[in-house]
């Protein structure tokens, strides 16, 4: 069995959403954890995963392709079955970082509200008409979440993978470029690569694993 993660680093602001609003302050709150940590929740995340891979599939060929989805995402009634496809961790800061900060919180060396406005900042955003204007009332602050950070989400399965599952897996994370909202006005831009355990360090194989599985896909066209 390999031993897999996908490393997410923000080219631009993003906002994973909770739903949530705090009268008075923002209308739009993050997902953050105990300690003010920004993150992506496991389920919201495999979604958009799922997404990019069956936009992918869809090119390939849903007949010749369209299996390998469900052995790698599983299906709604998988069942017992389910040890055999990818299980995902939450999206959270890389685990250098995290370590350092949850810590720090924890010896009270810093605040998990100070972590929090570290890590994001409050934009104020209007909705438009068909003309451009500014639509009255709808001036509206949400939280972003500051580019240029790193995530990660461990992957975990109980079996190995195979060459096309693996360049699927690879292609697919290539492929995802957007996560979180409101992508129409340039948030949640990201570059994401998968990444192996070999020898004791995490390698990014993404490219060779791509590589292998075109080969794979002319020989089948």
């Amino acid at each position: 069995m390999g031993d897999y993660k996908i490393q997410i680093k923000l080219i631009t602001e993003a906002i994973f959403g909770s739903g949530y609003s705090i009268p008075g302050s923002v209308d739009l709150e993050v997902v953050c954890d105990d300690f003010g940590l920004p993150y992506m929740k496991a389920k919201t995340f495999k979604g958009n995963f799922r997404e990019a891979m069956e936009d992918i599939v869809s090119e390939l060929g849903k007949k010749k392709y369209g299996s390998i989805i469900d052995n790698l995402l599983g299906t709604g009634g998988s069942g017992v079955e389910q040890w055999k496809t990818l299980k995902f961790s939450d999206m959270t800061l890389a685990q250098g970082i995290r370590s350092i900060i949850e810590k720090a919180v924890q010896e009270q060396i810093l605040s998990s509200g100070e972590i929090k406005e570290s890590l994001t900042e409050v934009r104020s955003f209007t909705s438009v008409d068909k003309d451009g204007s500014s639509i009255k009332g709808s001036l509206r602050q949400i939280r972003v979440i500051r580019k240029d950070l790193i995530f990660e989400v461990e992957l975990e399965i109980e079996r190995e993978l195979t060459r096309n599952e693996l360049g699927l897996l690879s292609m697919t994370t290539k492929h995802l470029r957007h996560l979180g909202t409101m992508k129409s006005r340039g948030k949640g831009e990201v570059k994401c690569t998968l990444l192996e355990k070999e020898n004791g360090k995490y390698t990014d194989n993404t490219n060779k694993y791509i590589d292998e599985f075109i080969e794979v896909v002319k020989s089948n066209a």
